[in-house]
């Protein structure tokens, strides 16, 4: 099992220490130890190549450190903001280096913005995009190790809890966003924030409960499987219906896919599956505790076979416009390095046959794609905001994190 996910495990157990214990023994965290049987072989990663990826955290976490504000906040275009300034802070904390908050004020003023932030509610925000906000929180709070926090992290997962999409918000069942979750405010359910979302409450809930139920029900709506997914979305301004593809792979939310769509008989057309929502999904579904063999892994695991590497952003038309897989490119690094590492598999084949050391190949592309002022950015599709040099940084430093041995 990596070390991250030791860290996780430590600390859930830390903190949920009466019935919720026993909810996260029969939920969530089981995937992660199912997951982990499927394959035990250390990471390939040499001590050369450790080296590197060690000196490369160290000067990326050098240039989040220059870029700091004096209140120790990290701000973009000039205004603190949290959800940055919580991945940084989560960066340092899971470095080789392991910063806590006793290394200086670098490390306890962003904390400290942080707490400062929470509501009564128990949401982590300052005004908007409640959910995302609160889960990078989350993430930051759960890195940091520190005991005293268990009081705000269990009360932060309560509050997301409330911001699914469900009867409570007037939801239906047969609603196509049912039991999904967005950024917080009015805007819909989409992948990614589900994705932070069961990352942030899986520490809560087990896999029997109703949380986990209504999510799946999301999850499988997103996911291009004929075989789980036989929803029909009509489109009520074009009157053009949406359906499932059976490639395995996932759209951004029901019938939607920033990647475009592909027309199949009866004009119907088919959300088409990409790389960061596909492993998004199987993010997912291993956080809401299915078995690595279950049909929907598999699938999600079958699109990720065929369409496995890290020189873009897998499932955009790059014939139609070049820079189309550089969209959230760095994103998809982190979530690919997370959803790996959370399987519990080092090695992927893909679709030649060809076995891939997954932390390798990716550890090596970020290194090449570093910055001499240890920043990274993307500078051929700044979609998504990471043409900011923070934001792109705090998502490599993470993924090469997660590949550090």
């Amino acid at each position: 099992m990596s070390r991250l996910l030791k860290r996780s495990l430590m600390w859930t157990a830390i903190v949920v220490v009466t019935a919720a214990a026993l909810s996260l023994l029969s939920g969530p965290g089981m995937a992660e130890d199912k997951a982990a049987k499927t394959e035990s072989a250390a990471p390939a990663i040499d001590s050369a190549l450790k080296s590197e990826m060690k000196s490369s955290i160290d000067r990326g976490i050098r240039f989040l450190r220059q870029q700091q504000a004096e209140n120790g906040r990290w701000q973009i275009q000039g205004h603190d903001d949290p959800g940055t300034t919580a991945l940084a802070l989560t960066a340092m904390f899971l470095s080789p280096r392991a910063y806590t908050l006793d290394d200086g004020p670098f490390v306890r003023r962003p904390m400290e913005y942080l707490l400062s932030l929470v509501k009564e509610n128990g949401g982590i925000y300052e005004r908007g995009i409640a959910n995302y906000v609160t889960c990078v929180s989350l993430m930051a709070l759960e890195a940091s190790g520190e005991t005293q926090y268990a009081p705000v992290i269990e009360k932060a997962r309560k509050f997301l809890i409330t911001l699914q999409s469900d009867e409570g918000e007037g939801y239906r069942p047969s609603d196509k966003f049912y039991g999904g979750a967005g950024y917080g405010g009015d805007e819909r359910p989409d992948l990614s924030n589900m994705s932070f979302w069961l990352e942030g409450v899986r520490g809560g809930v087990s896999e029997e409960s109703d949380a986990v139920k209504k999510a799946l029900v999301f999850l499988n709506r997103c996911q291009n499987h004929s075989e789980t997914n036989k929803e029909v979305w009509k489109d009520p301004r074009t009157n053009r219906e949406y359906v499932s593809g059976n490639d395995g792979g996932s759209a951004y939310y029901p019938g939607n896919s920033p990647a475009g769509y592909d027309e199949i008989e009866g004009g119907k057309l088919v959300p088409r599956s990409y790389g960061s929502m596909t492993y998004a999904l199987l993010k997912c579904y291993l956080f809401a505790g299915l078995d690595p063999e279950d049909e929907r892994v598999q699938a999600a695991l079958g699109w990720i076979s065929k369409n496995f590497g890290f020189e873009h952003n897998p499932g955009f038309d790059l014939e139609k416009d070049a820079t189309a897989g550089h969209q959230g490119l760095y994103y998809y690094y982190y979530t690919a390095a997370k959803a790996l590492d959370l399987l519990g598999k080092e090695t992927i084949v893909d679709g030649d046959g060809v076995p891939r050391q997954w932390r390798q190949e990716l550890a090596r592309k970020l290194l090449s794609l570093q910055r001499e002022d240890g920043s990274w950015i993307n500078e051929v599709n700044e979609r998504w905001w990471e043409g900011e040099p923070l934001i792109a940084t705090c998502y490599a430093l993470l993924a090469l994190e997660i590949c550090y041995p």
